[in-house]
């Protein structure tokens, strides 16, 4: 991470006072239970919350805003926690305990122009990593197979207007802390609010660029020319005490051959879904939530994460799963603390089996979190 140092190193020799540091914390954990009982103890389609019958933290957090001078800032961000376990392994980091760093970039801001450089979240969506900045309890279907948590490299922002803006993203690939070939996945995103407003946008987005291993020992042929690109809409829209929020995401990638069962000369895997949150305040105190969602994959590569499903079904040319996702639940706050509880239905077009061998392929689970924010 050579840029980000020395930038960073640059911004601190522009003052010698002492830089103001803001500090934000937050920690969520929770409880789960499944009427199916899974060969592994995960639930099904839902492998980045906590397993079956257990109380789990997922996840600590807490960041430093360092404001430097003329414009400069850096930022930081440490994650522990089963979340942070999920960061690692989406990575590829050689370390895959439940400390991560999401978040370490410098960025320096004059008018209507913002440049970062380092590691950050994702723009992609609207779920985040901290569960405290979430609608749900539970983590969705696109969060969870679709779309990345982190990213490596630059990123530019410029506000055309109050309600116009555009983003330029340069980066080492989705999630990839270390870039894994020689190839940088590029974005560009447009955002539209509604008279400067931040309960109300739209953004598209688009990324393009290679994903698959060009260097190292598992380096495959032609990695440098497989690119992944993807198209992503995501928003918001505040209605007095209703708040909606939507992501939608299509992609492609084209594979090695082999990479599928009864794929060809050229295997591509594509994938798409689209989501819809909602969140009504009842009271001060007091809100209802809900989600739905769905996901496309016609090859399961996307959906293989999920260990029961990878169990039965490998990586299949023209198998065209469809996974469903339906939740709702309650919600109830004591300033800046929560308590949520929901209950959620998962369905897959395919059958898989239980941990007695019984097939299914829908589960009903329930959750219960808790968590602050300071």
């Amino acid at each position: 991470m050579r840029i980000p140092l020395l930038l960073l190193a640059g911004g601190l020799c522009l003052s010698a006072e002492a830089p103001a540091v803001t500090w934000h914390g937050a920690l969520w954990a929770s409880a789960t239970a499944t009427d199916r009982d899974t060969p592994d103890g995960s639930l099904f389609l839902r492998p980045l919350d906590a397993s079956a019958g257990s109380f789990a933290l997922d996840g600590v957090q807490l960041s430093a805003d360092v404001a430097l001078a003329e414009g400069w800032a850096f930022r930081f961000t440490a994650l522990g926690g089963r979340m942070a376990r999920n960061l690692n392994l989406a990575s590829g980091s050689s370390h895959d305990g439940d400390l991560a760093w999401p978040e370490a970039y410098v960025s320096w801001t004059r008018g209507a122009d913002t440049l970062k450089a380092g590691r950050m979240y994702t723009p992609l969506g609207m779920e985040v990593l901290d569960g405290t900045q979430t609608v749900t309890a539970s983590r969705g279907l696109l969060f969870t197979y679709a779309l990345p948590f982190a990213q490596v490299g630059l990123a530019w922002h410029h506000a055309f207007s109050p309600s116009w803006s555009a983003d330029l993203w340069v980066i080492n690939g989705e999630d990839r802390l270390q870039d894994n070939n020689r190839g940088k996945t590029v974005g560009l995103g447009v955002t539209w609010n509604r008279g400067g407003s931040p309960d109300h946008f739209v953004t598209l987005m688009g990324f393009t660029g290679p994903e698959q291993d060009g260097l190292g020992a598992s380096a495959g042929t032609g990695a440098e020319g497989r690119k992944r690109s993807r198209v992503s809409l995501s928003g918001q829209w505040v209605l007095d005490r209703l708040t909606l929020q939507f992501e939608g995401d299509a992609a492609r990638e084209d594979l090695a051959p082999g990479t599928l069962v009864h794929g060809g000369l050229r295997d591509r895997a594509t994938w798409n879904g689209a989501g819809l949150i909602a969140r009504y305040r009842l009271t001060e105190a007091w809100a209802l939530f809900g989600r739905a969602e769905a996901l496309n994959d016609d090859t399961g590569l996307r959906l293989a994460c999920d260990p029961t499903l990878a169990a039965v079904l490998p990586p299949t040319q023209g198998v065209d799963l469809q996974a469903t996702a339906f939740c709702l639940g309650v919600e109830r706050r004591w300033k800046q603390a929560f308590t949520r509880l929901e209950v959620r239905r998962d369905a897959l077009n395919f059958k898989v089996s239980d941990a007695a061998g019984r097939t299914f392929k829908d589960a009903l689970s329930a959750t219960w979190q808790v968590g602050a924010s300071f």
